[in-house]
């Protein structure tokens, strides 16, 4: 009898000491999954910060582009303005002035509404009152 104690008692004891590596092992894991998710974030930002740095990169490298390709196209006499440094200064385009070679669509609609109004006031002039359209004769 003190013999199936005694076994009992140790078999308790190794079940309360397998109970006690499972907590430190989740412990560990619940640690190790935190370090993890840390280390992800600071991989990510690291990464965003990394593509704003080329995106900004490749914005300056298109602002000096345009700006030497300004300076070969104007004068060497005159100075070379900076380019913008942010969208929301910059100011807004306005619109080209049409030639008058290539009308805008509203004026060449404008211009075939008279064109077909004054055709049809034309077409109906001599039919009235004209004695070949059967007008009654008085």
């Amino acid at each position: 009898m003190r013999r199936l104690k005694a076994a009992a008692n140790k078999a308790a004891q190794r079940a309360d000491e397998a109970k006690q590596l499972v907590r430190l092992a989740k412990a560990e894991l619940k640690k190790a999954r935190k370090a993890a998710k840390q280390s992800k974030k600071a991989a990510k930002q690291a990464r965003k910060k990394v593509e704003a740095a080329q995106a900004a990169s490749a914005l300056r490298a298109a602002h000096a582009a345009r700006a030497a390709e300004a300076a070969k196209t104007t004068d060497a006499s005159k100075p070379v303005a900076a380019p913008a440094k942010s969208p929301a200064t910059r100011k807004r385009a306005v619109a080209k002035p049409r030639s008058p070679a290539k009308p805008s669509a509203a004026a060449v609609a404008r211009s075939v509404i008279t064109r077909l109004q004054s055709e049809s006031a034309k077409a109906t002039a001599p039919l009235n009152g004209s004695p070949e359209a059967g007008a009654a004769p008085s």
